[in-house]
């Protein structure tokens, strides 16, 4: 992870959306606000914490903490650790973030900050931590591309079985995400050599929606990836 000095100016801004991975981003950026002074892990004026997926039950504890008064006259930092964020949770996140209150700052951390709708990120300071490209990753949608709609079908089978939380879907959303993301870089790159093409447009566009219908925790991560399969 790039060094997190080089990151942050002297005085913090209100909001952060961070891109990396949550669990570990999230404790070296506990870890740097500590070095700093900035918080003190005794007082409940520090809030952290990490999920699968943060839904609008976790959105509203954490409003219920936002509203109420701090221990101290020291910074209150609240930081949100996700793989994924449903779209409720980000009208309540949205509201905070609305009305900034002084001395409080809020960190939100999540794999790919595209997932968040553009009301938030026009609110927010976007930072992106250098990471490693994923291969397999790369690989597996590579592979995706090359096989016949059945065979691609089957492969979003076995991602879902290879990633399903019983609990939530907030790790399959996340490696969804990530694979859609992964097509449309591929798709992008044909674009820019044929700009005509209206198949590579359609590609763009359906990628573009499955994006954004991922977002919804109603929405069959499964039936996204299958109808990606068949049209692309």
């Amino acid at each position: 992870m790039s060094d997190l000095s080089q990151l942050f100016p002297q005085n913090l801004y209100h909001s952060y959306v961070i891109e990396g991975e949550p669990e570990n981003t999230g404790v070296l950026l506990l870890e740097f606000l500590k070095e700093k002074g900035l918080i003190d892990e005794s007082n409940s004026d520090l809030l952290f914490q990490t999920y699968e997926a943060f839904t609008i039950a976790d959105s509203g504890e954490i409003k219920d903490w936002y509203s109420r008064s701090g221990i101290s006259n020291n910074k209150r930092i609240c930081i949100i650790a996700t793989k994924f964020i449903n779209t409720q949770a980000e009208q309540t996140l949205l509201k905070i973030l609305e009305e900034p209150k002084d001395n409080m700052h809020f960190f939100v951390i999540l794999p790919d900050a595209s997932i968040l709708a553009s009301t938030i990120l026009s609110r927010v300071h976007v930072l992106k931590i250098e990471k490693l490209e994923d291969i397999d990753l790369q690989k597996k949608v590579n592979s995706f591309l090359k096989l016949t709609p059945k065979e691609r079908v089957a492969m979003v089978a076995l991602i879902v079985k290879e990633n399903k939380d019983e609990n939530n879907s907030g790790k399959l959303r996340s490696y969804a995400t990530s694979f859609v993301n992964e097509l449309e870089k591929i798709y992008y790159q044909k674009f820019k050599k044929e700009n005509r093409n209206n198949q590579i447009k359609f590609a763009l566009e359906e990628l573009q929606k499955s994006r954004g219908y991922l977002s919804s925790s109603g929405a069959s991560v499964k039936m996204i990836l299958e109808h990606l399969a068949l049209v692309l």
